[in-house]
């Protein structure tokens, strides 16, 4: 005798209530997973920045000896065209008041969400976008940067990030790096912390944990 079997199919409310547990689960992991992503770009973005300084400090200080004897009293493009700029990849330069690359004072804000409303455009600094699309600007001995140009979120203790010359001797580092009496974490707070010297603590541990 052949006995027929019969395949259950799901029904369409069996589906439907399938579909919505995917999609409460995907609303719930999905912006987590997207925002770890973009923090690890930021890291990595760092991470390369730094490398770059260290190697320009390097080499300027072969040409040129400790940091400490480098003359910066001058005009911030005769000081960055002396020791700098033949050691960055620069594809694109804005002098004075041009603007094009540092994201403008509107777009731009602190960790905790405040403005920063600093005019950059100006011949105090030295601005310019180097190959790999990161935005520089140059003051004195530091340098800020924006590790993914003049795309947003344009966010201290983000994407922006600031290195100076200190210690002794004198070497380029993150800010923050020296400041034993500055708590880190309060400053990597996103609720109150400014931001600016979160780039010592991610360069530090590793990674973006605020």
């Amino acid at each position: 005798m052949l006995i027929r079997r019969t395949k259950q199919a799901f029904t369409l409310a069996e589906v439907l209530l399938t579909l919505a547990i995917i999609g409460v689960v995907a609303a719930l992991t999905i912006p987590a997973v997207i925002t770890k992503v973009t923090k690890d770009q930021y890291v990595t973005g760092l991470k390369k920045a730094y490398n770059t300084v260290k190697t320009v400090e390097r080499a300027v200080v072969q040409e040129h000896g400790p940091i400490e004897n480098w003359d910066v009293t001058g005009a911030t493009k005769d000081n960055f065209e002396k020791y700098f700029k033949e050691h960055f990849d620069i594809i694109k330069i804005c002098e004075d008041t041009q603007k094009g690359c540092w994201p403008e004072a509107s777009e731009r804000s602190l960790l905790n969400g405040d403005k920063w409303p600093a005019d950059f455009n100006t011949s105090a600094y030295y601005r310019f976008i180097t190959s790999d699309g990161m935005a520089w600007a140059y003051y004195g001995t530091g340098f800020d940067v924006d590790v993914n140009g003049l795309k947003g979120p344009n966010r201290v203790g983000r994407d922006i990030f600031y290195f100076y010359a200190h210690g002794n001797p004198l070497s380029f580092k993150p800010n923050g790096w020296y400041w034993s009496s500055v708590d880190i974490n309060a400053n990597c707070n996103t609720s109150t912390g400014d931001g600016w010297i979160c780039g010592a603590k991610v360069l530090t541990e590793g990674k973006m944990d605020y």
